[in-house]
């Protein structure tokens, strides 16, 4: 059976993740370091409620002022909320932005792996960011909710802005910046897709009888 250039691409992409994967989540935490640091840097900005930030390996920890309730061995104490947030949630992205470059052998796919890894930084941080407002805002009880005193609508705001960060930024940002490096091996797999469809649709035409 004749294997298809979409199949032959989807194949490799296969075995390139299970090749890549062991050697991201080996070096994630220095992957994770850009990431976590323009979010936190962002965080720090934007919100007078953020003392500051650090990373413990791959993980985005957010020290705020934001104080809540914490049960204890000799009752209630106040504390203040430090949520966490993991890299590889947002950046396995990264492996696959790889594996699609080599699967689909690109002309100079090192240096769009280069560019495509600095351009994936900032929907990494956009996750890490809405975790951690999602966290404060929307997940740290009502002593938290009073100490913001954000409003429904910005409550809203947020929990989309974590969705998208969630759902839709890491796998969709590497197949997009894919699509931009790679125009001539899509406009093949879209001449292979009509080469392919052109004897069907020939089978399947309507004939006319000649009395």
């Amino acid at each position: 059976m004749r294997t298809t250039l979409i199949g032959r691409f989807l194949l490799l992409s296969i075995l390139w993740l299970i090749v890549l994967l062991p050697l991201w989540y080996w070096a994630a935490q220095w992957f994770a370091a850009p990431a976590i640091w323009l979010a936190g840097t962002v965080m720090k900005t934007a919100f007078s409620w953020v003392d500051s930030w650090s990373q413990e390996g791959v993980t985005a920890v957010l020290h705020t002022f934001v104080q809540v309730r914490v049960p204890g061995a000799q009752g209630d104490r106040l504390g203040e909320l430090a949520p966490e947030a993991s890299y590889p949630t947002y950046g396995y992205g990264l492996v696959l932005l790889w594996a699609m470059l080599l699967a689909s052998r690109t002309e100079r796919w090192w240096l769009k792996g280069l560019i495509g890894t600095l351009l994936l930084i900032p929907a990494q941080a956009w996750g890490i960011c809405f975790q951690w407002l999602r966290d404060v805002a929307l997940t740290s009880g009502p002593y938290g909710a009073a100490y913001l005193g954000y409003s429904p609508l910005t409550l809203n705001a947020i929990a989309y802005g974590y969705q998208f960060g969630f759902l839709m930024l890491p796998p969709v940002t590497p197949i997009l910046l894919w699509l931009a490096f790679n125009k001539r091996f899509v406009a093949a797999l879209w001449l292979e897709a009509a080469l392919e469809e052109a004897p069907e649709q020939k089978r399947q035409a309507p004939t006319r009888s000649v009395e």
